[in-house]
């Protein structure tokens, strides 16, 4: 048969690669007549063998894609290559985004977070941060670890003020405030405007929470 026919089959029938007890088999997708049925088991080797072809083109596509893609991921981890980053104009919102190899490292950094709706956001002091719509890894690395140190620092120093309230409650005896906030009313009973919180450090070395309506 000829591959001209072959094909015509293929994209009539919708036809794809099987497996049958261990054996090469076409998947028909769409129900053909008896006559089509048995042209179809006629050229079934045919089929099976321009299926397994471009079964086999696909693959090779993949993984040369796949291949030349972690080159250039190589490549921008060594610093050979620049992290190149592409402002967009969008309707709705417009920013700095990665594209490519690119887009996977910037989330690994940190550097870029998901909005949605839009994709992968750089904001604009990361990019000023960075000199640029071009920079290399090792600034990007460098910066990422700076941030971290940075949020480390801070929630040691926040961990820290926090358990000093405990340890002055627990010296004096008498609770410590921790916090206050306020909220809308919990209670659709009372004809408040809004609930006061205060958290309490108490001697004991619990969290007493307590909230007041306001009128």
């Amino acid at each position: 048969m000829t591959k001209m026919a072959v094909n015509e089959m293929i994209s009539k029938f919708w036809l794809e690669l099987a497996e049958q007890d261990g054996k090469p088999a076409i998947r028909v997708l769409k129900k053909p007549t008896k006559k089509q049925l048995e042209d179809l088991k006629a050229a079934k080797d045919d089929i099976i063998e321009e299926l397994q072809r471009r079964a086999k083109v696909k693959a090779d596509a993949e993984a040369k894609e796949k291949a030349e893609k972690e080159a250039e991921r190589q490549a921008i981890l060594n610093n050979e290559k620049p992290i190149e980053i592409t402002f967009y104009n969008g309707e709705y919102l417009s920013g700095f985004t990665p594209s490519g190899v690119s887009t996977e490292i910037m989330k690994e950094l940190g550097l870029a977070k998901h909005v949605s709706g839009w994709g992968l956001y750089i904001d604009n002091d990361t990019i000023e941060a960075l000199g640029g719509k071009v920079f290399y890894y090792r600034d990007a690395l460098a910066l990422a670890n700076a941030r971290k140190q940075a949020e480390e620092e801070k929630k040691a120093a926040v961990d820290a003020a926090r358990q000093a309230k405990f340890n002055e409650a627990k010296a004096t005896g008498k609770p410590v405030l921790l916090q206050q906030w306020s909220t809308g009313c919990c209670d659709p009973k009372e004809e408040c405007s809004m609930d006061m919180h205060h958290e309490y450090a108490m001697p004991d070395g619990t969290v007493k929470h307590e909230w007041n309506h306001t009128w």
